[in-house]
């Protein structure tokens, strides 16, 4: 199952799969067309200074956020995470039961999505609870690691050029570090969902040994997908200026065919390409025969 396989597969075994992830996508399409792209026009017209100045900026600010939070609304934060995790525990249980069985079942099922609630709701929630404050958690280590970086490749091109080579060494490093950091982190956080949903105990540990069996491989397959996902954004934020500069209906009609539509159809095909890609490795290690030992 290459390419397109991914996607398509798995919806022809269990078309409601298509529905059910077409619906997420439209409510995160939606709420980055309304919320994400007028705040990302905003910063693009209040932007001052030179690149360098403006990432410092805005590492600053978030974590003079994070450290700056007191404790009365650290307990509305938990809530909020609490809230978010039963809601998507509630939609993931379901989806990835379906999805699950697009593998495991030869024979379609009525009532998948329900039994998924029913049996994988608790565990999903508690596995999202820990995804999210692990995530914040490494946001913050990812911003404190570039910092460095950033100061001295600062120095370096605007007062002190013979900084040029340290600058250099440390940026290898800085993106060297943040790249298998992220890589290692995404890989196996998304392994813990197929893991959970077919195995009892120990489901980070049995995500792990699965990520870990063709681990090059789906670094490799997720670098793809990364270039795939930032050149559509790129093209996205290009679009988005652009129907910004004309004037009328059409371009009004062209912004939401564009930037509502046509995301939701793309992001449909690869995040639901990414999920299954990742079940179907998952799957390709745990169902494979295993060397019977002598």
């Amino acid at each position: 199952m290459k390419g397109i396989g991914y996607f398509y597969k798995p919806i022809k075994k269990r078309p409601e799969l298509l529905l059910i992830f077409g619906i997420i996508t439209f409510i995160y399409c939606y709420i980055e067309y309304n919320f994400i792209m007028p705040v990302a026009n905003v910063l693009t017209v209040l932007k001052t200074g030179n690149m360098f100045d403006s990432i410092m900026h805005l590492i600053q600010m978030v974590l003079t956020n994070i450290t700056g939070i007191n404790p009365i609304n650290i307990i509305f934060i938990l809530l909020g995470i609490i809230a978010v995790s039963l809601i998507a525990g509630l939609i993931l249980s379901g989806y990835l039961n379906v999805l699950n069985s697009s593998f495991v079942d030869a024979k379609r099922e009525k009532g998948t999505f329900a039994k998924g609630v029913q049996k994988h709701f608790l565990k999903i929630s508690r596995i999202t609870f820990s995804v999210i404050l692990i995530s914040l958690l490494f946001v913050m280590f990812m911003l404190v690691v570039s910092i460095p970086a950033i100061v001295i490749t600062r120095a370096a091109i605007t007062e002190k050029p013979e900084l040029l080579l340290v600058s250099g060494i440390f940026d290898v490093i800085t993106i060297g570090i943040m790249f298998f950091s992220l890589m290692f982190f995404r890989i196996y956080i998304l392994f813990w969902y197929p893991a959970a949903m077919n195995f009892d105990k120990k489901f980070f540990a049995k995500g792990k040994r699965a990520a870990d069996a063709s681990f090059w491989g789906i670094v490799c397959r997720f670098i793809l997908f990364d270039i795939i996902i930032i050149a559509f954004q790129i093209a996205l934020f290009w679009a988005n200026t652009y129907f910004l500069r004309l004037q009328g209906g059409f371009a009004q009609v062209a912004s939401v065919v564009v930037l509502l539509f046509v995301n939701w159809i793309f992001k449909t095909v690869l995040f639901s390409s990414i999920i299954s890609f990742i079940f179907s490795k998952f799957f390709s290690y745990w169902l494979k025969p295993k060397p019977v030992a002598k």
